[in-house]
């Protein structure tokens, strides 16, 4: 099992406990969970950490260049786990 992260990013916080992938947001009350088994794929897209979602959703967070090691950390950690689980 991964260690818990929590990664600000914006006026975002994403957290990852090793299996659920977690955005908590000033825009709305609570947070939204996804299992990343659930992803279609997760990946860095310029200054946006981006992720495809079965159904065809699909999440946008913009970062700074500042968060970007901790963003990069997060998307491999999250990705290894996606691996493991699809072999």
């Amino acid at each position: 099992m991964a260690e818990p992260v929590d990664v600000p990013i914006g006026s975002w916080l994403v957290s990852f406990d090793g299996r659920v992938f977690e955005v908590f947001s000033p825009y709305q009350e609570g947070s939204s969970r996804w299992h990343v088994m659930l992803m279609v794929d997760f990946w860095i897209d310029g200054s946006t950490l981006t992720a495809n979602f079965q159904r065809n959703d699909i999440g946008l967070w913009p970062f700074t260049e500042a968060e970007r090691p901790a963003v990069e950390a997060l998307v491999a950690q999250v990705n290894e786990v996606r691996a493991r689980g699809a072999s």
